[in-house]
Protein backbone atom coordinates (compact mmCIF):
# COMPACT_ATOMS: atom_id res chain seq x y z
CA UNK A 1 0.00 0.00 0.00
CA UNK A 2 1.52 3.47 -1.20
CA UNK A 3 0.40 6.53 0.75
CA UNK A 4 1.29 10.17 -1.17
CA UNK A 5 1.23 13.69 -0.05
CA UNK A 6 2.88 16.99 -1.50
CA UNK A 7 2.69 19.97 -0.49
CA UNK A 8 3.42 24.36 -1.63
CA UNK A 9 4.16 26.80 0.45
CA UNK A 10 2.50 29.22 -2.01
CA UNK A 11 0.41 28.20 -5.11
CA UNK A 12 2.47 27.84 -6.87
CA UNK A 13 5.64 28.08 -4.84
CA UNK A 14 8.59 25.93 -2.78
CA UNK A 15 7.04 22.71 -2.93
CA UNK A 16 8.13 19.02 -1.43
CA UNK A 17 7.02 15.66 -1.95
CA UNK A 18 6.74 12.67 0.05
CA UNK A 19 5.33 8.63 0.53
CA UNK A 20 5.09 5.78 2.95
CA UNK A 21 4.99 2.04 1.53
CA UNK A 22 3.55 -0.65 3.54
CA UNK A 23 4.01 -4.68 3.22
CA UNK A 24 0.75 -6.60 3.41
CA UNK A 25 1.38 -6.90 6.96
CA UNK A 26 0.85 -2.60 7.40
CA UNK A 27 4.37 -2.31 8.35
CA UNK A 28 6.47 0.32 6.85
CA UNK A 29 8.99 -0.56 4.22
CA UNK A 30 9.65 2.80 2.66
CA UNK A 31 9.22 6.19 3.71
CA UNK A 32 10.92 8.61 1.80
CA UNK A 33 10.30 12.54 0.61
CA UNK A 34 12.52 15.33 -1.48
CA UNK A 35 12.26 18.80 -2.31
CA UNK A 36 11.24 19.87 -6.48
CA UNK A 37 11.21 23.15 -6.51
CA UNK A 38 8.57 25.70 -7.72
CA UNK A 39 5.52 23.92 -8.63
CA UNK A 40 1.38 24.12 -7.33
CA UNK A 41 0.06 21.61 -4.99
CA UNK A 42 -1.89 19.98 -7.40
CA UNK A 43 1.33 19.10 -9.11
CA UNK A 44 3.23 18.16 -6.09
CA UNK A 45 0.54 15.61 -5.24
CA UNK A 46 0.98 13.81 -8.65
CA UNK A 47 4.74 14.25 -8.25
CA UNK A 48 3.88 12.46 -5.02
CA UNK A 49 2.29 9.57 -6.45
CA UNK A 50 5.14 9.16 -9.67
CA UNK A 51 7.77 8.69 -7.07
CA UNK A 52 5.45 6.29 -4.87
CA UNK A 53 5.08 3.75 -7.93
CA UNK A 54 8.91 4.61 -8.62
CA UNK A 55 9.70 2.99 -5.67
CA UNK A 56 7.30 0.11 -6.10
CA UNK A 57 8.29 -0.53 -9.53
CA UNK A 58 12.00 -0.89 -8.54
CA UNK A 59 10.56 -2.69 -5.42
CA UNK A 60 9.06 -5.28 -8.08
CA UNK A 61 5.42 -5.37 -6.72
CA UNK A 62 2.67 -6.22 -8.99
CA UNK A 63 -0.42 -5.10 -7.04
CA UNK A 64 -0.57 -1.52 -5.55
CA UNK A 65 -2.88 0.64 -4.17
CA UNK A 66 -2.22 4.26 -4.10
CA UNK A 67 -3.56 6.08 -1.03
CA UNK A 68 -4.01 10.06 -1.75
CA UNK A 69 -5.85 13.18 0.37
CA UNK A 70 -6.56 14.67 -2.43
CA UNK A 71 -10.13 14.36 -4.14
CA UNK A 72 -8.94 16.06 -6.91
CA UNK A 73 -6.21 14.23 -8.15
CA UNK A 74 -7.33 10.44 -7.17
CA UNK A 75 -10.66 11.78 -9.07
CA UNK A 76 -9.01 12.19 -12.13
CA UNK A 77 -6.50 9.18 -11.89
CA UNK A 78 -9.78 6.91 -11.25
CA UNK A 79 -11.12 8.70 -14.54
CA UNK A 80 -14.03 10.41 -12.55
CA UNK A 81 -12.71 13.75 -13.51
CA UNK A 82 -11.67 15.15 -16.69
CA UNK A 83 -7.71 16.68 -16.37
CA UNK A 84 -8.37 19.94 -18.18
CA UNK A 85 -4.96 21.60 -17.06
CA UNK A 86 -1.89 21.35 -19.66
CA UNK A 87 0.68 21.16 -16.97
CA UNK A 88 -1.75 18.22 -14.89
CA UNK A 89 -2.39 16.13 -18.42
CA UNK A 90 1.32 15.61 -18.53
CA UNK A 91 1.73 14.39 -14.98
CA UNK A 92 -1.31 12.04 -15.75
CA UNK A 93 0.00 10.60 -18.79
CA UNK A 94 2.75 9.56 -16.45
CA UNK A 95 1.18 7.99 -13.73
CA UNK A 96 -0.92 5.99 -16.93
CA UNK A 97 2.40 4.87 -18.30
CA UNK A 98 3.74 3.70 -14.49
CA UNK A 99 0.77 1.84 -14.44
CA UNK A 100 1.71 -0.71 -16.94
CA UNK A 101 4.13 -2.09 -14.64
CA UNK A 102 1.51 -3.60 -12.27
CA UNK A 103 -1.16 -6.03 -12.58
CA UNK A 104 -3.27 -4.52 -10.47
CA UNK A 105 -3.89 -1.04 -9.33
CA UNK A 106 -5.86 1.08 -7.74
CA UNK A 107 -6.36 4.83 -6.78
CA UNK A 108 -7.83 5.54 -3.28
CA UNK A 109 -9.37 9.26 -1.55
CA UNK A 110 -8.59 9.20 1.72
CA UNK A 111 -9.05 12.34 4.28
CA UNK A 112 -6.25 14.23 5.48
CA UNK A 113 -6.63 12.59 9.22
CA UNK A 114 -5.71 9.32 7.66
CA UNK A 115 -2.39 8.18 9.66
CA UNK A 116 -0.14 7.26 7.09
CA UNK A 117 -1.20 10.85 5.10
CA UNK A 118 -0.12 12.31 8.01
CA UNK A 119 2.91 10.71 8.24
CA UNK A 120 3.51 11.83 4.81
CA UNK A 121 2.47 15.10 5.34
CA UNK A 122 5.01 15.67 8.27
CA UNK A 123 8.05 14.59 6.10
CA UNK A 124 6.85 17.35 3.15
CA UNK A 125 6.79 19.97 5.86
CA UNK A 126 10.21 18.74 7.23
CA UNK A 127 11.78 18.65 3.84
CA UNK A 128 10.23 22.45 3.35
CA UNK A 129 11.91 23.41 6.54
CA UNK A 130 15.31 22.49 5.89
CA UNK A 131 14.88 23.43 2.17
CA UNK A 132 14.13 26.78 3.99
CA UNK A 133 16.68 26.34 6.29
CA UNK A 134 19.53 25.87 3.73
CA UNK A 135 18.24 28.41 1.51
CA UNK A 136 18.78 31.30 4.47
CA UNK A 137 22.31 29.78 5.02
CA UNK A 138 23.82 29.66 1.63
CA UNK A 139 26.83 32.25 0.81
CA UNK A 140 25.61 32.23 -2.52
CA UNK A 141 21.97 32.47 -2.26
CA UNK A 142 21.06 35.88 -3.52
CA UNK A 143 19.81 38.16 -0.70
CA UNK A 144 17.46 41.22 -1.97
CA UNK A 145 17.23 44.31 -0.28
CA UNK A 146 13.90 44.41 1.93
CA UNK A 147 11.67 47.30 1.35
CA UNK A 148 9.01 48.00 3.83
CA UNK A 149 5.52 47.91 2.59
CA UNK A 150 1.97 47.72 3.60
CA UNK A 151 -0.58 45.45 2.16
CA UNK A 152 -3.89 47.86 2.48
CA UNK A 153 -6.84 45.52 0.27
CA UNK A 154 -7.19 42.82 -1.96
CA UNK A 155 -9.40 43.49 -5.28
CA UNK A 156 -11.61 41.13 -6.71
CA UNK A 157 -14.78 41.74 -9.61
CA UNK A 158 -18.07 41.25 -9.22
CA UNK A 159 -20.87 40.88 -11.58
CA UNK A 160 -23.93 42.43 -9.08
CA UNK A 161 -22.27 44.84 -6.57
CA UNK A 162 -25.56 44.61 -4.27
CA UNK A 163 -25.24 40.85 -4.28
CA UNK A 164 -21.82 40.59 -3.59
CA UNK A 165 -21.92 43.40 -0.93
CA UNK A 166 -24.59 41.96 1.08
CA UNK A 167 -22.60 38.48 0.60
CA UNK A 168 -19.87 39.88 2.60
CA UNK A 169 -21.66 42.52 4.95
CA UNK A 170 -24.59 40.43 6.20
CA UNK A 171 -22.50 36.62 5.90
CA UNK A 172 -18.72 37.24 6.56
CA UNK A 173 -19.69 40.79 8.63
CA UNK A 174 -18.08 43.20 6.59
CA UNK A 175 -18.50 46.78 6.80
CA UNK A 176 -19.39 49.17 3.97
CA UNK A 177 -17.04 51.75 3.79
CA UNK A 178 -17.48 53.69 0.64
CA UNK A 179 -19.13 52.99 -3.16
CA UNK A 180 -18.45 55.03 -5.83
CA UNK A 181 -18.47 55.43 -9.40
CA UNK A 182 -15.25 55.35 -11.70
CA UNK A 183 -15.71 57.61 -14.04
CA UNK A 184 -12.58 56.37 -16.16
CA UNK A 185 -12.72 53.26 -16.16
CA UNK A 186 -16.50 53.06 -16.41
CA UNK A 187 -17.02 51.18 -13.22
CA UNK A 188 -18.61 50.85 -9.81
CA UNK A 189 -16.05 50.31 -6.55
CA UNK A 190 -17.25 49.40 -3.31
CA UNK A 191 -14.78 49.14 -0.16
CA UNK A 192 -15.19 46.70 3.02
CA UNK A 193 -13.60 45.96 5.70
CA UNK A 194 -14.34 44.07 9.39
CA UNK A 195 -15.78 46.33 12.27
CA UNK A 196 -12.60 46.75 14.04
CA UNK A 197 -10.57 48.12 11.07
CA UNK A 198 -7.72 45.04 12.07
CA UNK A 199 -7.76 43.32 8.89
CA UNK A 200 -7.37 44.25 5.05
CA UNK A 201 -9.86 46.01 3.01
CA UNK A 202 -11.79 44.37 0.40
CA UNK A 203 -12.28 45.58 -2.81
CA UNK A 204 -15.39 45.42 -5.19
CA UNK A 205 -15.01 46.18 -8.66
CA UNK A 206 -18.15 46.09 -11.17
CA UNK A 207 -16.87 46.84 -14.80
CA UNK A 208 -20.48 48.30 -16.53
CA UNK A 209 -18.39 47.72 -20.19
CA UNK A 210 -17.68 43.61 -18.60
CA UNK A 211 -20.19 41.55 -20.55
CA UNK A 212 -19.05 38.09 -19.31
CA UNK A 213 -18.27 36.88 -16.20
CA UNK A 214 -16.61 33.42 -16.04
CA UNK A 215 -14.04 31.73 -13.32
CA UNK A 216 -11.27 29.85 -15.21
CA UNK A 217 -11.44 26.33 -14.25
CA UNK A 218 -9.36 26.41 -10.70
CA UNK A 219 -5.81 25.17 -11.93
CA UNK A 220 -5.79 28.19 -15.13
CA UNK A 221 -6.73 30.91 -12.09
CA UNK A 222 -4.39 33.07 -11.59
CA UNK A 223 -5.96 34.69 -8.29
CA UNK A 224 -6.37 31.72 -5.65
CA UNK A 225 -8.48 32.68 -2.70
CA UNK A 226 -9.51 35.37 0.18
CA UNK A 227 -8.99 33.95 3.84
CA UNK A 228 -11.47 35.22 6.33
CA UNK A 229 -10.77 34.58 9.95
CA UNK A 230 -13.85 33.52 11.87
CA UNK A 231 -15.18 32.79 15.58
CA UNK A 232 -16.77 29.27 15.20
CA UNK A 233 -16.87 26.63 12.32
CA UNK A 234 -19.55 24.90 12.87
CA UNK A 235 -22.05 28.03 13.52
CA UNK A 236 -20.73 29.57 10.59
CA UNK A 237 -20.73 27.07 7.77
CA UNK A 238 -24.73 25.86 9.03
CA UNK A 239 -25.75 29.70 8.52
CA UNK A 240 -24.33 29.23 4.94
CA UNK A 241 -25.74 26.27 3.90
CA UNK A 242 -29.22 27.89 5.14
CA UNK A 243 -27.91 30.34 2.27
CA UNK A 244 -27.08 27.71 -0.01
CA UNK A 245 -23.96 28.98 -0.57
CA UNK A 246 -21.62 26.49 -2.30
CA UNK A 247 -18.87 24.76 0.26
CA UNK A 248 -16.06 23.68 -1.97
CA UNK A 249 -14.27 21.81 0.64
CA UNK A 250 -15.84 20.64 4.41
CA UNK A 251 -14.07 21.50 7.32
CA UNK A 252 -11.40 19.52 8.08
CA UNK A 253 -8.45 19.78 11.03
CA UNK A 254 -5.04 21.63 9.63
CA UNK A 255 -3.33 21.37 12.81
CA UNK A 256 -4.13 21.01 16.30
CA UNK A 257 -5.00 24.65 16.59
CA UNK A 258 -6.42 25.58 13.23
CA UNK A 259 -9.65 24.13 11.08
CA UNK A 260 -10.44 25.53 7.66
CA UNK A 261 -13.14 25.46 4.89
CA UNK A 262 -13.57 27.04 1.68
CA UNK A 263 -16.73 28.57 0.26
CA UNK A 264 -17.56 30.07 -2.96
CA UNK A 265 -18.97 33.73 -3.08
CA UNK A 266 -21.76 34.96 -5.82
CA UNK A 267 -19.27 35.01 -8.61
CA UNK A 268 -17.70 32.01 -7.90
CA UNK A 269 -14.81 33.47 -5.79
CA UNK A 270 -12.84 31.24 -3.42
CA UNK A 271 -13.20 31.89 0.22
CA UNK A 272 -10.82 30.12 2.24
CA UNK A 273 -12.70 30.38 6.36
CA UNK A 274 -10.32 29.32 8.93
CA UNK A 275 -10.95 29.44 12.87
CA UNK A 276 -8.16 29.10 15.37
CA UNK A 277 -8.37 27.64 18.61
Amino acid sequence: MLFSDGGARGNPGPAAIAFIALNEQGKTVKADARFIGTHTNNQAEYEAVLMALEFAIDAKTTEVICHLDSELVAKQLKGEYTVKNHELQAHWRKVQQLKTYFKKISFVNVPRSNLQIEKADALVNKTLDQQTLNDDNNPHFPKLEVMKAMFVHSSIRTSNMDKSIDFYSRLLGLKLLSRRESKQTNAEVAFLQDDEGKGCKLELTFYRNQERFVQAEFEERLFDHLGFEIADMDKTIAALRKENVIITDEPFQLNPSTIIAFIEDPDGTLIELIERK
